[in-house]
């Protein structure tokens, strides 16, 4: 009984390292009367469902020592929204911390968007 219990402990936390697996793409900046913008968004490879947002300034305004704050919302039929984190570090790496958002934490992925990572 002991080992079975173990056994489930181990993979609950295996299950909450990884509880967001997909994709962070952005779209091209776009300029409007509020300034210039850039949608980001997430595909959970899990659940198949889609999460966007728009950054102020794009990444470029979320770059290191900086970073933007801001409510990815739910595409893909669902109403989940959730806070989060966004930056891109000097080594050209984009992070999200997910702020307990989807039962993640942080995640992040280096070189050009789109690209694939896990939280």
């Amino acid at each position: 009984m002991k080992s079975s219990s173990f056994l489930l402990n181990i993979a609950a936390l295996c299950g909450a390292a990884n509880a967001f697996w997909g994709q962070m793409a952005a779209e091209p900046k776009h300029e409007d009367e509020g300034g210039v913008y850039q949608w980001v968004h997430l595909t959970d490879y899990n659940t198949g469902s889609k999460y966007s947002t728009q950054l102020p300034g794009g990444f470029d305004g979320c770059a290191a020592p900086f970073a933007c704050y801001p409510v990815f919302r739910e595409d893909s039929g669902g109403s989940y929204n959730f806070h989060s984190k966004v930056w891109r570090s000097t080594d050209g790496c984009h992070h999200i911390d997910f702020q307990g958002g989807l039962d993640a934490h942080e995640g992040w992925c280096c070189g050009s968007l789109p690209c694939d990572f896990s939280a």
